[in-house]
């Protein structure tokens, strides 16, 4: 369990350093969601739409702080 959470923390980390717009990014988490969701159960979509949003928001928030700096 603890693998598929690093993996997909990681993955929305990449997602939140490669995808500019918010929209995008978080219309491509919710497709990896959806994906997930159909190929194991709903309960594993929504796990994996909140391991993909905690990486994103992770990066959204080294991003800010490294703004701030320079």
């Amino acid at each position: 369990m603890i693998v598929y959470f690093l993996i997909f923390t990681i993955a929305g980390f990449v997602i939140g350093n490669l995808v500019q717009e918010k929209e995008k990014a978080f219309g491509i988490i919710i497709i990896i969601a959806i994906v997930w969701a159909l190929s194991y159960s709903f309960f594993w979509g929504l796990v994996s739409f909140g391991e993909l949003a905690l990486g994103y928001f992770i990066s959204v928030i080294i991003k800010e702080k490294n703004e701030k700096i320079y």
